[in-house]
């Protein structure tokens, strides 16, 4: 017998004495099943967060949230802000008035100065092109300019064109109750009845051909106009529409 032999029989004398125990198969069994049911435990848990993983991008594609919400209910606050913020009154850009009480609209304060837009109708050639009913043709109209001269106040209004021109003076004085008042007629000047009232007229191509009369106590009135409008002075005269 070598060496290999008697260890051989050295080991199978030793185990001889062992037995195993009798529940030794049964405890196998459970250590095996118990393993089985944590592997399935696990592959099911983390099959459970890969499936919730691709979840959240397939839902946020669904429905996209606003910017700046948070949650699920970000579209819903997102909407609602949109609304709150489309409904909210929009600044006025119109200019409020600058005068402490209830003023004119677009009325400035006092010591600034305004400027006259250009649609607005200059209150001078409004006067002037009302003052006369008759206007020979060629002639327009240039803003009226006012004179204080002593008690009287003076607004000469003046027509020119092409065919001559045409100068309207009416003036304001308590003293005037005759044409000569005026101060204004030549010595020339001949009696002449225009509106029904007393009035002076003189013709010359020396002098402007003109006619003056007193249209009411306080308020007198001078025509003249150039020698090509001379056939045509009478009608002017009895044109000029005084209020």
């Amino acid at each position: 017998m070598d060496l290999e032999d008697e260890l051989r029989q050295a080991m199978a004398d030793h185990v001889t004495e062992l037995s195993a125990p009798g529940d030794l198969a049964a405890g196998a069994k459970r250590r095996h099943h118990r393993t089985v049911r944590r592997r399935a435990a696990f592959a099911v848990g983390a099959a459970g967060v890969i499936v919730a993983a691709g979840m959240i991008p397939a839902y946020n594609t669904i429905h996209p949230q606003t910017v700046g919400a948070d949650g699920p209910e970000g579209r819903k606050q997102g909407q609602q802000t949109t609304r709150t913020l489309s409904t909210s009154p929009t600044p006025s850009t119109d200019v409020p008035s600058s005068s402490p009480g209830a003023g004119p609209k677009g009325s400035h304060p006092a010591g600034r100065p305004t400027r006259q837009s250009d649609d607005t109708p200059n209150p001078g050639l409004s006067t002037v092109k009302a003052l006369l009913t008759y206007l020979p043709h060629g002639l327009t109209a240039k803003p009226c300019t006012t004179e204080h001269t002593g008690t009287k106040d003076t607004k000469t209004c003046r027509w020119s064109g092409s065919s001559g021109w045409i100068e309207v003076r009416l003036v304001h004085g308590k003293g005037l109750k005759s044409p000569s008042d005026l101060k204004l007629a030549p010595v020339v000047a001949k009696a002449f009845r225009v509106h029904g009232h007393q009035g002076l007229r003189a013709d010359g191509p020396a002098l402007p051909n003109q006619i003056m009369w007193i249209e009411r106590q306080g308020l007198g009135v001078w025509v003249g106009v150039s020698p090509s409008l001379g056939g045509s002075m009478t009608r002017i005269a009895e044109g000029v529409n005084v209020t």
